[in-house]
């Protein structure tokens, strides 16, 4: 019985890991379709401090860009709290500390693009691992 439970968990960390590289994929394909629509273009340096950038319009387009084509806001720019509960679930097993980062991270902004650029430097400033493949 020991060695079917070792099996089985074996199998569920290697569908795991399947998981994460897939939507690791999903997110370059994402990144590179975003960066290449001219109004959603950004300069990589931008992006790697968002901080800093958060009142630059086409960093916001870009990070809405993003935002929306992962599922985290809809075509409207309101959150998808369920999408992001899973997504933030790919890398934090905790049920109760998920729902503690989406009460604090996933709070709706003036516009879209705010929205976008802050949920994303909330849940980095987290340590959720998921977003780092944009």
């Amino acid at each position: 019985m020991k060695t079917v439970f070792v099996f089985l968990c074996g199998i569920a960390a290697v569908m795991a890991q399947n998981l994460i590289i897939v939507e690791e994929q999903m997110l370059h394909h994402i990144h590179d379709e975003c960066q290449s629509d001219p109004a959603t273009y950004v300069d990589h340096e931008l992006l790697h401090d968002l901080a800093a950038n958060i009142d630059n319009p086409q960093l916001g387009a870009h990070m809405l860009c993003e935002s929306t084509k992962v599922g985290l806001q809809k075509e409207n720019g309101q959150l998808d709290v369920d999408t992001i509960k899973s997504k933030i679930g790919l890398s934090i097993t905790d049920t109760a500390k998920v729902e503690a980062l989406v009460k604090e991270c996933a709070v709706q902004k003036n516009t879209p693009e705010k929205t976008a650029i802050n949920l994303f430097l909330c849940l980095d400033k987290k340590g959720v691992t998921y977003f780092h493949g944009f």
